[in-house]
């Protein structure tokens, strides 16, 4: 994927010689290539099985039993 660049970028058409394109349509051309690379990336995801290091119901957070028994001063 190309980084956008601050300067318009200009197309050919039917109409005549180069046209710059618009922000909206440099937004949408954007958008369509981020959606694209999302799908792609969603698929690649798909593939991977989940680790089964932990059972599905254990809390693995650190929070969970940091503080089992109250501290005294």
């Amino acid at each position: 994927m190309s980084e956008p660049s601050a300067t318009p970028q200009f197309t050919s058409g039917p109409a005549g010689p180069a046209t710059p394109k618009t922000l909206l349509e440099q937004m949408q051309e954007l958008l369509a290539s981020v959606t694209a690379d999302l799908a792609a990336l969603q698929s690649d995801t798909q593939d991977i099985t989940p680790d089964h290091a932990y059972p599905a119901d254990t809390d693995t957070s650190d929070t969970a039993g940091a503080s089992a028994a109250p501290v005294t001063r």
